[in-house]
């Protein structure tokens, strides 16, 4: 009673309640992430990561929801561009800080990015079984470790408010390699969802190029990653997005992920020569 939506998802609604903190209220099918995020929220916590916190998990009309107490009303980091495009590098340069500084702490409580990166691999339907094998033998020869990780950085996920800039759905949260959260946020940067009309897609196209390659050299500039680890990543992380989305963006991820294939049977060519 007397709560405002201010926003919807595939997965909930978010709704400012009277006094002002956020509830995120999630649809009855997906009723069992509630206390999956409430449970990482505070290992987030404890881990010292800035990220929204979890002041108590209610029920409304027998639908679960967490409510947060550190977040208030914004706008999507996506909506923000749009309305002042003119402080496009200024938000990359932005997100590019925030997510560094998420690179700097740790846990061994977390989930394993690697087995989250295998089981979405082996499950993706937007891969042949050839490309998911040759996936998975990449994967297993990267680098592990115990990074904080969000993995699903977009700028739907970014909300600007009077406080700052706030990353949020920390649900595929996990512990591992930096280098491999930084390449899927660089896919998604790259080719998230267009807006409908040519005009639109062009200039969006435009400014999506410019704000990934500012919050990628921002990025570097805070945490050196070398090209060839990029790059490396890009194969396994790809083949575990394409699986998670669909429409356009699954067509863009398929089209890269033959590039990077191309790329990888040169250098196989080159070795057996």
């Amino acid at each position: 009673k007397g709560m405002r939506k201010i926003g919807e998802g595939d997965k909930s609604e978010v709704f400012v309640m009277p006094d002002g903190r956020i509830l995120k209220l999630f649809f009855g099918h997906y009723a069992e992430l509630a206390p999956i995020e409430a449970d990482l929220s505070t290992v987030l916590v404890q881990a010292g990561v800035d990220a929204p916190r979890v002041d108590e998990c209610i029920d409304v009309d027998g639908r679960p929801g967490i409510v947060f107490g550190n977040l208030r009303e914004g706008i999507t980091l996506s909506s923000d561009v749009r309305k002042r495009p003119w402080g496009l590098i200024s938000a990359a340069r932005s997100l590019a800080r925030i997510h560094a500084a998420v690179h700097e702490r740790s846990s061994e409580e977390l989930p394993s990015q690697r087995e989250r990166l295998v089981s979405e691999i082996e499950s993706s339907d937007a891969i042949s079984p050839e490309t998911r094998d040759l996936a998975l033998q990449v994967l297993a020869d990267l680098p592990d470790g115990t990074t904080v990780c969000h993995n699903d950085i977009h700028m739907l996920n970014v909300i600007v408010d009077s406080n700052g800039t706030t990353l949020i759905d920390w649900v595929l949260a996990t512990r591992g390699n930096p280098t491999a959260d930084l390449a899927g946020a660089i896919l998604q940067l790259r080719f998230g969802e267009q807006p409908k009309g040519l005009l639109a897609k062009v200039a969006q196209e435009a400014g999506r190029a410019v704000f990934w390659r500012a919050y990628l050299r921002q990025y570097r500039s805070l945490r050196p990653v070398a090209d060839d680890e990029l790059l490396r990543w890009q194969l396994p992380v790809a083949a575990a997005l394409a699986g998670r989305r669909a429409g356009r963006m699954r067509a863009q991820l398929q089209a890269h992920i033959a590039y990077l294939l191309e790329g990888k049977r040169r250098q196989i060519l080159e070795v057996t020569r």
